[in-house]
């Protein structure tokens, strides 16, 4: 494993497109946790040198910065209160102090804090890529699982209201089911996927499977229930 160290954005999108097996390095919960999946012949392009942790109000919006924490976002008065709270579902408080919202939203997983309140809040990420900076819907972003781009800020319209909800045996446990309400809806479902939309069926699409978080069945009656 191989630790690399951009000077810029577009030197960090560079060597992750020329490294077969690259990877952002964020916080490192997920890259570096134990029983991880990556590993061995691996380059990890540190990207907390490039100033990214930053959250600002501009115009309408709020940006938050991708390296800004899940501590950051939970004690943030500039960001809606239910993404606070989704932020507060890591019940660690060394998890929140290092865990990153770009780390969280990239790895895309179906367990995931963020993604559920971000989605219903029709959030936007600046990003940069092969072509340069660019601005794409979350939606967007998530559905394209092989992209090398970079997420740089996330952008949200301010005083936005709405809620989330955690489902799961303990605080510490993976979720069975998260979920959120505010512009739109968003949900993620352990080993099931994330689906967001304003329509009632939003989640229709969803293959609900069993796993140690809870059967197919327990699974889809709570997502049914919560947004009935």
């Amino acid at each position: 494993m191989r630790v690399y160290r951009p000077s810029d954005s577009k030197d960090a999108v560079r060597k992750r497109h020329e490294e077969a097996r690259s990877l952002y390095l964020a916080g490192g919960t997920e890259i570096l946790r134990l029983g991880s999946e990556e590993g061995g012949d691996l380059t990890l392009i540190d990207i907390s040198v490039l100033g990214l942790g930053n959250i600002w109000e501009e115009g309408e919006c709020v940006h938050i910065g991708a390296m800004a924490t899940l501590e950051d976002v939970a004690l943030s008065p500039l960001i809606p209160l239910f993404i606070r709270d989704s932020a507060r579902f890591s019940s660690s408080s060394i998890k929140r102090n290092s865990a990153t919202i770009g780390g969280n939203i990239s790895s895309r997983r179906s367990d995931s804090y963020m993604l559920p309140s971000l989605l219903a809040a029709e959030a936007e990420l600046i990003i940069e890529c092969h072509k340069g900076e660019k601005r794409k819907s979350l939606n967007e972003f998530i559905g394209k699982k092989g992209c090398r781009a970079l997420v740089k800020e996330i952008v949200i319209k301010k005083n936005l209201e709405g809620w989330a909800k955690r489902f799961s045996l303990t605080s510490s446990s993976h979720a069975a089911v998260t979920a959120a309400h505010s512009i739109s809806n968003g949900v993620a479902v352990s080993s099931s996927g994330v689906a967001s939309g304003r329509d009632r069926d939003f989640y229709s699409s969803l293959e609900f499977k069993s796993d140690i978080t809870g059967s197919a069945e327990y699974k889809r009656y709570l997502v049914e229930e919560i947004f009935r």
